[in-house]
């Protein structure tokens, strides 16, 4: 047979198999990922080309296409080239095709054969390969097994096992004529394997040919199918979302459908499903559902084949008969989705584009592999998505007709309100698109336009979040800020926005600095501009415990009342305005013996029906009779405390006890550069703010209505963020808990509504979650520790680059950019700019002193 192929064929055969044999050789050593230069990819690039080349030499044929692949899917450790007739397949995910597979790993050598698709027959690929085997003549077969193909099906002739895992066995089983040769014998036979190479292809294209004068259903048979489902335990929902239904008992007849909440399985058998497929396409290809059945079960059934779907309108069936009409289904299902979020859109443009580029090879779409594509392609849009937001998608698209859902455990199911990213991991092995969307956009042109579908219904919105208009306290807020400049004082105004804000969210703040930063001044500004009232406290070195704050009996049988006491009875007394109690140079004395008492009251709140917070008595011990009224005094929803420190050798740490009850602002950056704006000598006096612009949301995250504004985005990114966080405070035991997380979400939700006050003076936008990170994380951090050395390492390339630094000299190298660029209040390009900024100066105190804290 050598005469009858021309010198170019052998020419050419010879460049393909002696590519071949080079790729053997180096695979074994290719990087762990294979960048576009790696030479695995050059020589998958020209097997490529080779084989495009050579395909029409070996036999004519318009419908040719040729692919080749070193690294797709789970065959990534078994390169392959394989040959489509696209009559009948367009690429590796569907029909059946000749195929070279290259084992690098014992066997080593080429598998040459026709086989079926491993994914798309994974529940059959035997069956699917006895099927195809039946259709080729005696002759066909005698000619292949006289070049050298063992004829395998039979199981006469022995199949040769290439790779590891239930794929790999898939492709093995589904082979139907296979030849196999070690790299020394594909050597002494390159033109007899070319020979052999031709006589494959050139039966295979007079198979295809009679299959298409002599069509057959080249869908996935119903049973296929069925078996499919119930080999991965995949749950259909009813139309009205509310029953569940599992395939069971799979047979060569038919299949048991079960009701998930009932004892009564329904037994559905193929013949009457292609009757009722027969019958719809008769009637025009739509009907009532319940005109195929009018049991759910057996209809549903029905709808979850390769040629039927239900509509939007989940009443009506429709017969798909052919791959255009699945298209053109789905599109109008995702033209019917339903979502104030792109969650569920980018999903699927995720799916079909990782289709298209040859990454998702299977019908097998993982929560975890979707992932960090979902959040990189919504962050560059401007959306701030974290896991969670990826679970509401990908949990409530089993409601929109196209998307199943395989269970680990089908009784345990999935909450279809909000479920959590742990719900999805234990409970969703992964999910599926239905079998005729997914066998339709496997060729390019419907994945065409599935995506343009999704671009013109969604992507004109896929901008930055629009800003939402100032609500009244943000008006409010920004006149305040406007008038403390106007008054010559000079603040960031994201500095008085967070402290606005902290206070809301919680009534204790500590404000630290250098001496001269304005940390007692911004109370007092902010209380007279907003129509409240401050009093000042001073503490003494020889406070304690708490009888100077909240008052003693003295020996004459008379309570004196302490200072925070009368502070919170002038504001109980006065509950149209806002009180804020100042203690100034708060850690004179030790904070945690002389506040213990309060500390444990303000963790005490509770909403109170009239707005704000109620909380327990500040005084729990028995007072004398008649001073009833102190021993009732709380700590009252118009009152706020603030603290100011400063860290000297004259003054206390602060324990943990304290730092987890506060939120901590640093007061420390200071511009000394003379401010050109004049001082206002007479300013008009701005509006009393309501005394409910201060009240929060809720005290704690379980009080909180999930429907507030933003609630769901702000509390997603900070959880993820502070799980994240805490991967590195493990090392030195200093992980947050569940207040932390409460409180940093509080905040969050707060600034949303004094948005535009997150700014510099120059305009630039401030993350309030970078401030947040800086308020209730950093304080914590103190010591020269090796764990210490190792938490700064992590949170440092955690604030920088959004992935913790995993070597010092990562740290090392960032903070010596921090001081090349002047140390900076903010790192620029950094994730977290600011808390970037000040890991570096405690990296830097670190690397000079050999101990660090965050306080100056």
């Amino acid at each position: 047979m050598t005469d009858e192929l021309s010198d170019e064929t052998l020419r050419v055969g010879t460049d393909f198999w002696a590519t071949c044999l080079r790729l053997l050789t180096v695979y074994p050593q290719r990087p762990a990922k294979l960048s576009g230069d790696a030479e695995a990819k050059q020589l998958e690039r020209q097997l490529r080309s080779l084989a495009e080349t050579m395909l029409p030499l070996l036999c004519d044929n318009d419908n040719w296409l040729a692919d080749a692949s070193v690294g797709k899917g789970n065959w990534a450790t078994v390169p392959w080239v394989a040959f489509f007739d696209s009559r009948v397949s367009a690429g590796a995910q569907q029909g059946v095709y000749p195929v070279i597979h290259l084992s690098s790993e014992e066997p080593v050598g080429i598998r040459i054969g026709l086989g079926v698709s491993a994914t798309e027959f994974k529940a059959a690929a035997d069956r699917k390969a006895a099927e195809v085997r039946s259709q080729f003549s005696n002759g066909e077969r005698e000619a292949l097994r006289a070049v050298g193909f063992a004829d395998v099906v039979d199981g006469k002739a022995a199949r040769v096992d290439i790779g590891a895992g239930n794929l790999s066995r898939k492709y093995a089983e589904g082979m139907i004529f296979e030849r196999f040769l070690r790299p020394e014998e594909l050597t002494a036979t390159t033109d007899a394997m070319t020979e052999s190479l031709a006589t494959l292809v050139r039966i295979y294209k007079a198979w295809v040919d009679r299959s298409r004068h002599s069509p057959v259903d080249a869908r996935t048979p119903f049973l296929e199918v069925m078996r499919q489902y119930a080999d991965e335990r995949v749950v259909f929902l009813s139309p009205s979302r509310e029953v569940r239904y599992l395939i069971a008992d799979v047979d060569h007849a038919g299949c048991t459908v079960n009701r998930l909440d009932s004892n009564q399985p329904t037994r559905v058998t193929e013949a009457s499903y292609q009757r009722k497929r027969d019958w719809l396409r008769e009637h025009g290809g739509s009907a009532r559902r319940d005109e195929l059945d009018n049991t759910v079960a057996t209809h549903i059934c029905y709808l979850q084949a390769a040629d039927m779907a239900l509509a939007a309108d989940r009443k009506t069936a429709v017969y798909l008969d052919d791959d255009q009409a699945a298209t053109d289904h789905f599109i109008s299902l995702i033209a019917a989705i339903q979502t104030v979020t792109l969650y569920k859109p980018v999903i699927l443009a995720l799916v079909v584009e990782a289709i298209r580029d040859g990454e998702l090879t299977e019908n097998r779409i993982e929560f975890d592999w979707l992932l960090p594509r979902f959040i990189r392609r919504l962050h560059e849009h401007g959306h701030d998505v974290g896991e969670q937001q990826l679970a509401e998608g990908f949990g409530r698209m089993a409601g929109d007709l196209f998307w199943l859902h395989a269970y680990r455990d089908p009784d345990e199911r999935l909450s279809p309100d909000k479920p959590t990213p742990s719900q999805i991991r234990n409970r969703i092995s992964h999910a599926r698109l239905q079998e005729p969307f997914w066998r339709a956009i496997q060729q390019p042109q419907h994945q065409q336009q599935v995506l343009a579908a999704l671009a013109a219904k969604w992507w004109p919105d896929m901008t930055t979040t629009a800003a939402h208009e100032p609500s009244d306290l943000s008006k409010a807020l920004k006149q305040v800020i406007d008038a403390i400049a106007a008054s010559g004082f000079i603040y960031q105004p994201w500095q008085i926005a967070t402290y606005v804000t902290a206070l809301r969210t919680k009534p204790f703040v500590i404000l630290a600095g250098v001496a001269g930063t304005g940390k007692s001044k911004l109370p007092a500004l902010v209380s007279k501009l907003t129509g409240g009232n401050m009093t000042r406290i001073s503490v003494r070195p020889d406070w304690t415990d708490s009888s100077d704050v909240l008052g003693y009996v003295d020996l004459a049988d008379k309570f004196r009342p302490g200072v925070v006491l009368q502070a919170a009875s002038e504001a109980s007394e006065d509950r149209d305005r806002y009180h804020v109690c100042l203690i100034d140079e708060m850690n004179i004395a030790r904070v945690e013996h002389y506040f213990a008492e309060v500390l444990s009251t303000i963790e005490d709140r509770s909403p109170a029906e009239d707005g704000g917070y109620k909380s327990s008595p500040l005084i729990s011990q028995k007072l004398p009779t008649g001073y009833e009224a102190a021993q009732r005094q709380n700590l009252p929803p118009n009152l706020g405390i603030v603290g100011t420190v400063n860290m000297d050798e004259s003054s206390h740490g602060f324990s943990r006890k304290v730092l987890d009850r506060a939120f901590t602002i640093e007061l420390s950056d200071v511009d000394l550069s003379l401010d050109t704006a004049v001082a206002s000598q007479e300013q008009a006096a701005l509006p009393r703010w309501p005394v409910a612009y201060w009240h929060c949301v809720a005290t704690r995250l379980s009080e909180i209505d999930h429907s507030v504004p933003h609630f769901s985005s702000v509390a997603d990114r900070a959880t993820g963020l502070l799980q994240e966080v805490n991967q590195c405070l493990v090392h030195s035991q200093l992980q947050v808990g569940y207040r932390t997380r409460d409180e940093v979400i509080l905040f969050l939700v707060n600034a949303r509504d004094v948005e535009p006050a997150f700014r510099t003076r120059d305009g630039q936008s401030v993350d309030p979650l970078d401030l947040a990170i800086m308020m209730k994380v950093l304080p914590r951090l103190v010591g020269g520790s090796n764990a210490i050395r190792k938490t700064l390492t992590g949170l440092m390339g955690l604030a920088v680059r959004g992935k913790p630094f995993s070597t010092e000299d990562e740290a090392i190298a960032e903070m010596e950019r921090w001081e090349e660029a002047g140390r900076p209040d903010a790192s620029e390009d950094a994730k977290l700019p600011r808390t970037a900024s000040r890991l570096c100066l405690m990296w830097s105190r670190l690397i000079n002193e050999g101990y660090t804290s965050f306080w100056l």
